[in-house]
């Protein structure tokens, strides 16, 4: 049995409630081979992510994030995935990636299969002004989500 879910909240909480779940054993019965009577077992409980990430960065940096991305399509069982990555581009409203970028060093992607969605610019809502004293210089900016 496969149980999908959305999970939302702060990390810490996230990952306590990760750690609880996979850390649960849930009886299982098999009959062997040669055997009438079915032999019980415990099963860890599986926990496997399929995240969403949004990663912020200059355009001008887009293809070199690419490269540490380097996302690839699924194949074989896992090819479904390609419909919901374009079902998911298009509920967004993204733009297709950059494909200028060259691969590059890597991070650590063993066991981890990445896909990009796509990209969207950058909409702010605050206006850069020249500072007029010292107490104006910093500022904080944020993102219109």
């Amino acid at each position: 049995m496969h149980i999908y879910t959305l999970a939302r909240g702060l990390i810490s909480s996230i990952r306590e409630w990760e750690n609880f779940m996979s850390s649960q054993y849930l009886p299982f019965e098999v009959i062997e081979k040669g055997k009438t009577e079915p032999t019980p077992y415990l099963v860890q409980l599986q926990i496997r992510e399929i995240k969403l990430y949004e990663i912020i960065c200059p355009k001008e940096c887009e293809d070199k994030v690419m490269a540490m991305i380097k996302p690839s399509k699924f194949y074989g069982k896992a090819a479904k995935f390609n419909k919901l990555i374009k079902i998911l581009s298009k509920i967004l409203g993204l733009k297709k990636p950059s494909k200028n970028w060259e691969p590059a060093l890597l991070p650590p992607t063993e066991g981890i299969a990445l896909a990009v969605l796509g990209t969207k610019d950058d909409q702010m809502n605050w206006i850069k002004k020249e500072p007029k004293d010292v107490h104006s210089l910093g500022g904080n900016p944020r993102e219109q989500l």
